[in-house]
């Protein structure tokens, strides 16, 4: 059984290019990714003491986030892609998943307008996860004010994991679960190849992996947990073996995302992304299943009406939902994302090691598709896979 989410793409802000680039030039790889890391809050200015009240819990790796994204803004960058605002992250030491960005600016920004406004961006805090913000504020030239808020749920933290190792060194990644999980896995994604699970043992509250680089390279670090509503990604971390943290040039896309060009459905277009990515590994391509299609469809709907990411919304698992639609498979995935545009969540797709490995799997023949479209023009996407070899 695999499945999977990636983190939504719904981030407001700005951000440096890459090399990136903090309030006193180029950030540093952090030596460690561990949460939770405190901060001194007697050091945050009124502004930020206000803007953290309203969130709830702090962290260090996130306050180091978003003085990027406020160096970005002062800068006047771009808007970021959500992979940057990760890099940021994982450079930082901060290894959550899911992280949003918000930015206000302006002569007003202390004033209960805009404090509203970051109330209702926030949302109600949810029973279970623990919010956790880092916020950052700086003097813009016109003489106004920047505020940055960065937000994750931690839902598990992670024990110190180095970022630095030596190819064929073992690496112990630890995970304590801060909600209900059933059970979970570590995936391993290196330089080249296929992702890997690495193997693991899990106590009910624990969960315990160990890998060992093979070669020289970047090693991204996964881990995945059975919670309420299914698998997903709960923490992630980068680890580099024999050589020095470094900086993509640009944001890199995922093999298939050039296949945005052109005026065709939804789902055609990420029906044809999945192929084009399979291509690109030298793997088959996956014949696209009516049946598989609606029932994908019915799901990125649900998800869509409940505005709730997940596997499970109340109309089952995967699993369940084949075996409702009549239909049977020795195997089964399922990928779901939310994104403002199909190449967004098709390079996040691509980007978790988990949801990597269901585009990868050899075991898949099949694929069925959904792509629904909310009240904001924003995607709800289900990539269904299904075989029996």
């Amino acid at each position: 059984m695999q499945f999977g989410w990636p983190s939504p793409l719904l981030v407001a802000g700005f951000f440096a290019t890459s090399p990136l680039f903090g309030a006193d030039g180029p950030i540093a790889w952090s030596a460690w990714s561990a949460s939770p890391v405190a901060i001194d809050r007697t050091t945050l200015s009124p502004l930020e003491q206000e803007a953290l009240a309203r969130c709830g819990g702090s962290d260090a790796g996130l306050a180091a986030t978003a003085l990027v994204v406020l160096a970005g803004k002062l800068r006047g960058s771009q808007i970021p892609e959500f992979d940057d605002l990760a890099r940021a992250q994982r450079a930082a030491g901060e290894p959550h998943p899911w992280a949003r960005a918000w930015v206000a600016s302006g002569v007003g920004v202390g004033s209960a307008e805009t404090m509203a406004k970051l109330d209702s961006w926030l949302g109600p805090s949810r029973e279970g996860p623990a919010r956790r913000c880092g916020v950052a504020s700086g003097a813009e030239k016109s003489g106004g004010r920047v505020l940055v808020v960065v937000a994750i749920d931690a839902l598990a933290d992670l024990a110190p994991l180095p970022t630095r190792v030596r190819p064929g060194e073992w690496v112990t990644v630890e995970a304590r679960m801060r909600v209900p999980a059933n059970g979970g896995e570590v995936i391993v994604q290196g330089p080249d190849g296929p992702p890997r699970s690495a193997p693991a043992s899990f106590d009910g509250a624990v969960l315990r992996a160990r890998f060992a680089p093979d070669r020289a390279g970047e090693f991204q670090v996964q881990v995945m947990a059975d919670v309420e509503g299914g698998p997903r990604p709960v923490l992630e971390a980068t680890v580099f073996a024999g050589m020095e943290p470094a900086w993509p040039s640009e944001s890199s896309p995922a093999p298939g995302e050039e296949a945005s060009a052109g005026a065709v459905p939804d789902d055609n277009l990420l029906g044809r992304m999945v192929r084009e990515a399979r291509e690109s590994r030298s793997l088959p391509p996956l014949r696209r299943d009516p049946q598989l299609d609606a029932v994908a469809r019915g799901h990125a709907a649900r998800m869509a009406r409940a505005g709730q990411l997940a596997h499970d919304v109340g109309d089952g698992d995967p699993f369940d939902r084949l075996r409702e639609a009549g239909l049977e498979a020795r195997h089964a995935g399922e990928n779901v994302a939310h994104a403002a545009t199909i190449a967004l969540a098709h390079r996040a797709l691509w980007k978790s090691p988990s949801h990597r490995a269901n585009l990868l799997r050899r075991q898949f023949d099949r694929l069925g598709v959904g792509v629904v479209r909310d009240g904001r023009g924003e995607a709800w996407v289900v990539e269904l896979f299904a075989g029996d070899r």
